[in-house]
């Protein structure tokens, strides 16, 4: 039992203070859009007879150059339709899945303490959607929510962006845990945290990872953080500023 509570001492410390730098986790590539060609309509120049009175050939020539003119006028709006489908087909796509199509992992900060990189990874075989920003709530040891706990959503790095996730892809988001001390009534002590992302409709149980690669996961991490207040920024397709806090 001593030797239990050594060991828990020294993995709070590990997340509190920070030491060692997180493996960086892996970013979406985005696929290039595929570009459509357009058709370009070649104008047939009219014929001349020898023999053709000089009153019928303007007529027939006028025709045709008419008609050439509204062949490449189709040419032309076929051309925008398709250049329209492109931009469309850039836009993203997918659909906003469930809670369980998603992992969660909050990575501890070594240089910026109280300060978490969310990590959630779409582990499904669809395309899933995200936009805006998720809901995080601290949790007691029986997994029950601390609900009076303060929580400010930011436009860190930026405002909402809709993206979308292949299987297998990653997106983030900052958090950052203003800190209390244990004896302040105003301060509750988490030992992990509740997701819940924009339209999935339950949480998800994050997998809470320390400097020293040690999860809640797997047993070998025991985290504790004293949560006087909460900020959390906006759910980003890279992780490049996204615990930047002010």
């Amino acid at each position: 039992m001593l030797v239990n509570r050594t060991r828990t001492l020294g993995a709070i410390a590990g997340l509190l203070g920070g030491a060692l730098l997180l493996a960086g986790c892996g970013q979406p590539a985005a696929a290039p859009a595929a570009q459509d060609g357009a058709t370009q309509a070649a104008g047939v120049a009219p014929g001349r007879s020898p023999i053709q009175a000089s009153g019928s050939t303007s007529t027939h020539s006028d025709q045709q150059h008419t008609d050439g003119d509204d062949s490449r006028q189709t040419a032309s709006t076929d051309a925008n339709q398709k250049s329209t489908s492109t931009n469309v087909a850039r836009q993203p796509t997918g659909t906003e899945c469930s809670a369980k199509d998603f992992k969660v992992d909050l990575n501890v900060q070594p240089s910026q303490p109280g300060v978490l990189l969310m990590a959630v990874s779409n582990t499904s075989q669809k395309v899933c959607k995200l936009n805006g920003w998720a809901d995080v709530a601290p949790v007691d040891m029986s997994g029950a929510p601390h609900t009076n706990v303060p929580v400010q959503k930011v436009k860190i790095p930026g405002g909402p962006t809709e993206f979308s996730l292949d299987p297998g892809e990653t997106g983030f988001a900052g958090v950052r845990v203003e800190r209390g001390d244990k004896a302040d009534p105003d301060t509750v002590v988490a030992t992990g945290f509740n997701v819940t992302l924009p339209g999935t409709g339950g949480p998800v149980n994050a997998n809470i990872i320390g400097t020293d690669g040690t999860q809640t996961g797997n047993g070998s991490l025991y985290a504790e953080f004293p949560v006087k207040a909460m900020k959390i920024g906006t759910l980003q397709p890279v992780s490049q500023g996204v615990t930047v806090f002010d």
